[in-house]
């Protein structure tokens, strides 16, 4: 019962034609850190501000709940683009590995030896499943700057069941992604760089 009430007054807002107030901003604000008991290397690398797929590049907080259908909660909204919150947790995942010298990120930086780019390809509440979860899929490239070259690619998809079926629930399960997404981003880039 508590379920369809939800889904009644998700569609009833959905279809409001009066822009609904956001009441909620929630941020992404977790990252994975891996430790490494190395000597701190001497490269460097940018980490470039990740893009977002169409429909992605926005603060509203994203659910489905029906196949191929993207809704927008009413009163809930992210502080800013899910895409531009990535770059900084990402940052301090590689930043805080010790694999690098120097983590840039900014284009006006000094040249690195290598450069990281994100595409953020979903991120959304899907209440298909139950209890619902959050579905994170992101595609990252490294590649060699000097050699102008990708070095490899990777698509990392994360499925987090939420804690609860609300929109706060989602932004639980949305940080704990993001942990579980830039601890693995940066394992691929230490062991990539492992085998040059």
């Amino acid at each position: 019962m508590r379920m369809s009430w939800l889904f009644f007054s998700l569609a009833l807002s959905a279809c409001s034609p009066v822009k609904m107030p956001i009441e909620n901003e929630y941020k992404l604000s977790h990252y994975g850190v891996i430790n490494r008991h190395h000597e701190q290397g001497h490269k460097t690398i940018l980490i470039t501000h990740p893009e977002a797929s169409s429909g992605y590049d926005t603060e509203q907080m994203l659910y489905t709940i029906k196949p191929f259908s993207i809704e927008n909660f009413a009163h809930n909204a992210w502080l800013s683009p899910p895409a531009d919150m990535l770059l900084p947790l990402l940052v301090q995942s590689v930043q805080k590995s010790r694999f690098f010298y120097a983590v840039a990120s900014t284009t006006t930086s000094e040249l690195t030896d290598y450069r990281l780019d994100t595409q953020l390809i979903e991120l959304q509440q899907n209440f298909l499943k139950k209890p619902s979860q959050i579905d994170f899929v992101a595609k990252i490239v490294l590649s060699d700057v000097e050699k102008n070259r990708i070095l490899a690619s990777r698509i990392i998809e994360e499925h987090i069941t939420c804690p609860s079926d609300t929109p706060y629930g989602g932004v639980i399960a949305a940080n704990q992604a993001t942990e579980v997404f830039t601890k693995a981003v940066t394992q691929f880039v230490i062991t990539t760089l492992g085998k040059q």
